[in-house]
């Protein structure tokens, strides 16, 4: 059975909201939003400039340009410098693995290039040690007496 009359929506008969959102309302209230920090800005701005008047083109230090603390203080690394000193450390450190001459450590002693050195203890073995103590000692977890 038709009848004229306009029917309305089932979702507002279940309780449902059916109305689209106001777009005048929002974009007003979006506006006002925008206005209030613009203005917000501009006056914290002049509030700031009347607080501290001191011009805008003062010279600004570049950001690597670091005092050096007095002599009993420890200079701190930056990223930049720890990664030169690995890099001057590794260095360093291929130098003496790779070159002869005498030991920093001990003068009576010297040192010779890691691929020689490995290449003498494959042609000569290890040292063989000989000894008749037992493998038990004062200080030792294990037991002394045998069970």
């Amino acid at each position: 059975m038709h009848t004229d009359h306009k029917r309305e929506d089932p979702l507002v008969e279940m309780g449902y909201e059916v109305r689209d959102i106001d777009v005048p309302s929002v974009a007003k209230a979006a506006m006002g939003f925008f206005a209030f920090a613009i203005g917000s800005y501009v006056v914290g701005w002049f509030i700031y400039r009347y607080m501290h008047p001191e011009p805008f083109n003062v010279p600004v230090k570049p950001a690597f340009a670091r005092r050096l603390p007095l002599s009993p203080n420890p200079l701190l690394q930056s990223n930049v410098t720890a990664k030169t000193d690995i890099a001057d450390l590794r260095q360093a450190e291929s130098g003496q693995l790779s070159t002869t001459g005498p030991s920093a450590i001990d003068a009576t002693k010297s040192h010779i290039p890691i691929d020689r050195a490995m290449r003498i203890l494959a042609e000569r073995g290890l040292p063989v040690i000989t000894s008749n103590e037992p493998a038990v000692t004062k200080g030792n977890t294990t037991d002394e007496k045998k069970r």
